[in-house]
């Protein structure tokens, strides 16, 4: 157990890396550097430019590495679905899971009505991208230089793109939908001018909310910017055009439109620090305790950081004894994306839904102060399963 330390620290870094971008959030709305109207510019930046581009990019992502003796070869994304196809489908039990424990939250702990839709989208959708990369990245390392762990041999950030494939359109297509206001609350948000026309809706309002009937309205809240951009990326990653954005034979960053994906890949780079300067702007206050009761919050937390890990575990157990043969880098990754806090652009699909922001920021501020301590004791116990021979059979590897 000698690479427990090194688990440790890279949770403490992966939490200290979110924590600098919330602090600058805090400290430039204190200042009042970041005015509410920039807030909602920001967030809607996030959600129609920064986050379709982290989506689209990451999906179709090749490491650039020709110059490099190592370099990872890329892989067809046939090769991958193949692969890590267990991990394509994995986010349907994640957010199954997540939302079912959302709703015994939202029963048990007495959750007020105006945040019940909150409580378990907080629950059901983790940190997908910003922090499971650095900790995958940091416990890759840490386990090659021991040279002792079971993922010491392969890199588990290969196999992470098999599951981002599915999980933006599951998070933005169900959580924007369970996140926006109903058409009574659209009605209360503004004062709509009269409609012309004769279609049955609500229609005018500045901000855009208007009903035309539960199946339009499900496919219009379903249908966001980042699902679309994942489904677009799954498209390409799928034909030939793959490989006019992204050099996959030679790796060495000249494909004839690679110009093209650099660009959208660094726009992608924006969402993290983006989506965390908003929470940070959020917590601005401080925790709201009476936008959202601290018993609420702890149980939220426990719920998402501890019970989730604990029985996605015991999922992944079972499926280990139906999927053999398989890279164990794999099953970490499995694992890893159910132990993070709630993912920061809930809080922009709150905000965007017109739901009480305060209440999604205090949340998630309650995960981050037990973070360091409960991410830590996880990867601990997902690194003492993947090294027992119970649990990971000698076959499997």
């Amino acid at each position: 157990m000698v690479f427990m330390f090194p688990i440790l620290l890279a949770s403490l870094r992966a939490i200290g890396v979110a924590v600098t971008v919330i602090v600058a959030g805090i400290l430039a709305t204190r200042f009042k550097v970041l005015t509410p109207p920039e807030h909602s510019c920001m967030s809607k930046l996030s959600m129609k430019v920064a986050m379709p581009a982290l989506v689209f990019s990451r999906i179709l992502y090749c490491n650039q590495c020709a110059d490099r003796a190592d370099c990872p070869r890329c892989a067809p994304f046939s090769e991958i679905i193949r692969s890590s196809w267990i991990l394509f489908l994995l986010p349907l039990v994640v957010v199954g899971l997540g939302t079912s424990l959302g709703r015994a939250v939202a029963a048990v702990a007495e959750v007020p009505s105006d945040f019940r839709r909150g409580t378990i989208c907080a629950v059901a959708f983790g940190n997908s991208t910003g922090m499971p990369v650095v900790l995958l990245t940091v416990v890759s390392q840490s386990m090659t230089a021991f040279g002792n762990g079971p993922i010491g041999h392969t890199d588990p950030l290969l196999h992470l793109p098999a599951y981002l494939m599915l999980y933006p359109v599951l998070q933005w297509g169900i959580g924007t939908w369970l996140l926006a206001p109903t058409a009574d609350e659209e009605i209360t948000l503004t004062i709509p001018p009269p409609c012309k026309g004769t279609l049955p809706r609500l229609c005018g309002a500045e901000e855009g909310f208007y009903y035309m009937g539960p199946a339009r309205q499900a496919l219009e809240h379903a249908l966001v910017p980042p699902v679309l951009a994942a489904l677009a990326g799954l498209l390409v990653a799928l034909s030939p055009c793959r490989g006019i954005l992204v050099d996959l034979a030679g790796q060495a960053n000249d494909a004839p439109l690679e110009w093209l994906y650099d660009g959208i890949y660094k726009l992608g780079d924006a969402a993290v620090p983006l989506n965390l300067l908003i929470l940070g702007s959020s917590l601005s206050q401080g925790a709201d305790f009476e936008a959202l009761p601290l018993r609420v919050g702890m149980a939220i937390t426990v719920c998402k950081m501890v019970v989730m890990p604990l029985l996605m575990s015991l999922i992944v157990y079972g499926l280990i004894r139906l999927v053999d043969g398989k890279d164990p880098a794999m099953w970490l990754v499995a694992l890893i994306v159910t132990c993070t806090p709630t993912a920061n652009n809930v809080g922009i699909m709150a905000h965007l839904g017109g739901q009480k922001v305060e209440s999604m920021a205090t949340a998630i501020f309650i995960q981050y102060v037990f973070a360091p301590v409960l991410i830590a004791m996880s990867l601990t116990y997902f690194m003492w399963l993947l090294s027992s021979e119970w649990y990971l059979p000698a076959s499997s590897v």
